[in-house]
């Protein structure tokens, strides 16, 4: 099964609003800013990671999503510190979650259909 971009756009938004949202509390953060910080990012990064993937396989090859998400992280970080936390440590450390768990879930469906 191969995903549409509208329909791996709308897991990604789930998924990494989700996580986002539960892990909120263990940092005493407000869940629906670290939603809304996963929710923004995501418009922003997802739809130029669909539009240079293609081009970016023919340099990077099989490195390419380890190095397109570790640009993805970096860049949702700062929506994550703009808007849901006051500490980068913590940014980080969202970005890295939620985008683990949805490049984990698009692996999932990959491996299963």
């Amino acid at each position: 099964m191969t995903l549409t971009q509208t329909e791996a756009m709308a897991l990604t938004l789930v998924i990494e609003a989700a996580v986002a949202a539960i892990l909120a509390p263990t940092y005493a953060r407000t869940a629906w800013l670290c939603a809304a910080a996963a929710v923004l990012a995501s418009c922003i990064t997802h739809p130029i990671l669909w539009a240079i993937y293609h081009d970016a396989y023919q340099v990077l090859g099989t490195a390419t999503t380890p190095a397109l998400e570790t640009v993805i992280i970096a860049a949702e970080t700062l929506a994550y510190r703009a808007i849901a936390t006051t500490r980068w440590d913590e940014a980080l450390l969202f970005s890295f979650v939620a985008n683990f768990a949805s490049w984990f879930a698009g692996e999932l469906i990959y491996v299963f259909t």
